[in-house]
């Protein structure tokens, strides 16, 4: 497999880190993660064919993240220069109506060379959501639209009325455009499936006449047997050989478990708390560094990591 990443003591020379480099193009792991993603509240208003989340296979805790754990959450990735924040997780992060705020502290308190991202599938982008993000410090938007179709888009996105999301995407880009605001930046994002995949450039050429760049990302199966058997993948399944998010991404629920990834649905790896524990000391704890070890060296059985499959790109 490809090993991209390695351990390596932190008071090792430059030279040698440097070397290593330009001999195996791989990396020393980093004693803090570089992105750190943050369940503010639990829940969706969709229910996504393509996404475990409500679909019964789900074992996360509901609830909502008290201020002062955000706070401190907050404050440790300031201290110890992340290079992006995003406050969602496993969630539709526009439930919370206190996001703006939350938002707003990232911005005021964070240090050059921080970004700050959320993902949302639109459905609650209303006028006085989209305000709140606009004024947030918001850098980067991205809204989950799968389809172009009213058939394709509510049939991927459950729960979800395509007119309504459509309309909430101009309102804001209307109201970036009347305060001749350059952020957040708009990406629409979507999963390619046998749903969508005829519709893509439709798609392109429906964002491209608003001025919003698209990004199409393959389909995973987020370690999740049920997606994988619902037959709307347009391709064969691969497992994954390579993956960069155990080692550069923490993921944070709202009660302040730690997970491994956040394909983690089944609630199966708890790495920490970070009520309890800082999380410079959940990443770098046993568990946290043996599940790295082991993927480094291809030992996946008994690991989420070994029921992840994704299309071929």
């Amino acid at each position: 497999m490809s090993k991209r990443f390695y351990y390596i003591p932190e008071d090792e020379p430059g030279f040698r880190k440097a070397l290593y480099f330009f001999q195996t193009s791989a990396v020393p792991v980093q004693a803090f993660p570089e992105d750190i993603q943050i369940q503010t509240v639990s829940g969706c208003n969709a229910r996504c064919i393509f996404c475990p989340n409500g679909n019964g296979s789900s074992k996360l805790p509901s609830g909502r993240m008290d201020w002062s754990l955000f706070k401190k959450i907050i404050d440790e990735c300031v201290q110890n220069r992340v290079k992006r924040i995003s406050p969602y997780l496993m969630n539709e992060p526009l439930i919370d109506i206190c996001l703006g705020k939350k938002i707003k502290y990232i911005a005021e308190n964070r240090k050059k060379g921080l970004s700050i991202k959320l993902n949302t599938n639109g459905g609650l982008l209303n006028d006085e959501m989209g305000r709140a993000l606009a004024s947030s410090g918001l850098d980067r938007l991205n809204i989950s639209c799968h389809g172009i179709s009213k058939q394709a888009y509510e049939e991927s996105m459950k729960g979800l009325c395509l007119e309504t999301t459509l309309k909430n995407i101009d309102n804001f880009l209307g109201l970036m455009k009347d305060g001749n605001s350059k952020k957040p930046r708009v990406t629409i994002t979507m999963v390619k499936t046998k749903l969508t995949e005829k519709e893509i450039p439709g798609i392109l050429n429906y964002w491209h006449q608003r001025g919003v760049s698209v990004h199409i990302r393959r389909l995973e199966n987020r370690s999740n047997t049920e997606i994988a058997g619902k037959g709307i993948e347009p391709g064969s399944w691969q497992r994954f050989s390579y993956c960069k998010r155990l080692f550069t991404q923490a993921y944070i629920l709202f009660n302040g478990d730690m997970l491994l990834c956040c394909v983690d649905y089944g609630y199966t790896t708890v790495l920490g708390n970070v009520s309890r524990q800082s999380i410079r000391e959940i990443w770098n704890s046993e568990k946290a560094l043996d599940i790295r070890r082991r993927f480094l060296s291809g030992n996946t059985q008994g690991l989420l990591c070994h029921s992840c499959f994704k299309q071929p790109g």
